[in-house]
């Protein structure tokens, strides 16, 4: 598995596991447990890995790229 994200929160590294998941590409939060326990550590730390099959790891890049940029786009309106 590689690491495509380290996000701030879990409800991010979720929000675009379902964004992932609805390209076709399956993840994995390896942090899933801990960051739900115990956010705080996250927030401080490197943040909560979102993880892909080594396989899709330029494609998931591309879309989380183009994910956050929506994100960005939708903020400054």
């Amino acid at each position: 598995m590689k690491t495509v994200a380290n996000l701030g929160s879990l409800q991010q590294a979720q929000n675009l596991k379902m964004t992932l998941g609805s390209m076709g590409l399956e993840s994995f939060i390896p942090d899933e447990i801990s960051a739900g326990m115990a956010p705080h550590f996250f927030m401080t730390r490197s943040g909560v890995r979102l993880q892909v099959d080594e396989k899709d790891e330029e494609e998931a890049k591309r879309i989380i790229r183009e994910y956050l940029e929506q994100i960005e786009s939708a903020a400054g309106e």
